[in-house]
């Protein structure tokens, strides 16, 4: 699926500094991946790199500080071709992803609170979220409610549980 928009949108709060909020990759190497590191909200997005590699597309931008706090933090992430508005509670980064392609080609999967389970090792240590998300929004979809009226595959999350 290539996807020159995107806009995510969702709520978390947690007392850990480390986890996975959200991962989508694709085959042609393209991936999304919203994770707390060091209490730190980092995004890494990559649109593809050319074959002969000499033109990267990764791009990682990290916003606010503290967010183990245990209150709840607002985050929208809105893509438009290479034009990413990137804002955790009030405050916007605008910036360009790197390399020379605009379309996010992801496999028709995009994970909430943490990596799919792939039976390949996961490099970097990467951990799944410990906290509370909710009000998860993806292109205008209401990923929380489709989970609650099961209209999605929950079945790889390790434990999936839902508060009023």
């Amino acid at each position: 699926m290539k996807i020159i928009k995107d806009v995510i949108a969702l709520k978390f709060k947690t007392s850990e500094s480390e986890g996975v909020i959200l991962h989508g990759e694709g085959q042609q190497g393209d991936y999304i991946t919203l994770e707390l590191h060091r209490a730190k909200l980092l995004l890494q997005i990559n649109l593809g790199s050319n074959q002969y590699g000499s033109i990267l597309g990764h791009t990682s931008v990290t916003s606010g500080s503290l967010l183990d706090d245990h209150h709840w933090h607002s985050v929208m992430i809105e893509r438009y071709r290479r034009n990413v508005n990137f804002t955790l509670d009030t405050h916007t980064q605008h910036f360009r992803t790197n390399g020379e392609f605009d379309h996010l080609d992801l496999d028709y999967e995009l994970s909430f609170g943490g990596m799919p389970y792939s039976g390949k090792p996961v490099g970097g240590g990467m951990k799944n979220f410990r906290g509370c998300m909710e009000s998860i929004n993806y292109n205008g979809d209401n990923i929380t409610d489709l989970a609650r009226r099961k209209k999605l595959d929950t079945s790889s999350f390790v434990s999936y549980t839902h508060t009023h």
